[in-house]
C-alpha cells in the first residue's frame, strides 16, 4: 500500500479523506503563508493561481522519498480584494460584515506529490453569495460558533451554521470544505494509491 500524507493541519481535510475510506497520516507544513500571499499579491498573481502556489509550498515542505504527499490550499477573493483566516473575532466580525451582501470565490487548490516532486495538480473556484444578514443574526453566529471560525478562510463554516450566512452557494461543496475530493480520487488511483 502507498503511504499518503497530508500537509496540512486541517481537521476538515483529514476528516474528508478519512470518511471517504482513505487512509492517510496528518502532517501540518509549516510555510509563512501570510508572507507568501502578500508576495504573490505584490507581483499581481490570481488567486487561483495563488491558492496553487500555496498548496505546492506546503506539498515541498513535507516532502516524502517513500509515498505521496496531498496539499491545499484556500483564497478567499471579493471585488479583487484577497481575504485571509481571521487572527480574533474581532477581525472575523469585520471580516463577514466586510462580506455581507456580496459575492466572493473561494479558488481551491490541492496537489499531489511523489519524491519531491509534483504529479497532479487541480484548481476549483466555488462562488458564494452572503445575504444580508442583520447584526443580531452575526453576533449569535459568532457566539455559537466561537474560536472554530479562526481555522477557517472566509470566518465561516459552510458544515455548520455557517451555511446561514449565504443566499446562493456554486460549486462543489467538497471545494468549499477544501478539498475536492472526487478529483483527488482519480489521481491518487492514477498513482496506485487506491484500488481502481
Amino acid at each position: 500500500m502507498v503511504r499518503l500524507v497530508l500537509a496540512s493541519g486541517s481537521v476538515t481535510r483529514l476528516a474528508l479523506l478519512r470518511e471517504s475510506g482513505v487512509v492517510v497520516e496528518a502532517c501540518p507544513a509549516f510555510v509563512d503563508e501570510a508572507g507568501m500571499r502578500a508576495a504573490f499579491l505584490r507581483e499581481g498573481v490570481g488567486a487561483g493561481e495563488m491558492a496553487l502556489r500555496l498548496a505546492r509550498a506546503k506539498a515541498e515542505a513535507v516532502a516524502l522519498s517513500d509515498g505521496l504527499v496531498i496539499a491545499g490550499d484556500q483564497i478567499l477573493a471579493c471585488d479583487g480584494e484577497i481575504f485571509g483566516k481571521a487572527a480574533t473575532r474581532a477581525a472575523a466580525r469585520r471580516q463577514l460584515l466586510a462580506l455581507r451582501g456580496r459575492t466572493h470565490t473561494l479558488p481551491t487548490a490541492v496537489t499531489l506529490f511523489r519524491d519531491g516532486r509534483e504529479i497532479w495538480s487541480h484548481v476549483e473556484t466555488p462562488c458564494l453569495t452572503m445575504r444580508a444578514f442583520s447584526e443580531a443574526f452575526l453576533d449569535d453566529y459568532l457566539a455559537a460558533e466561537g474560536d472554530a471560525l479562526l481555522a477557517c478562510v472566509g470566518a465561516y463554516r459552510l458544515e455548520g451554521r455557517g451555511m446561514q450566512l449565504f443566499a446562493a452557494v456554486e460549486g462543489s461543496h467538497d471545494a468549499i470544505l477544501g478539498l475536492p475530493r472526487l478529483p483527488l480520487f482519480g489521481a491518487l488511483r492514477e498513482a496506485g494509491a487506491l484500488a481502481t
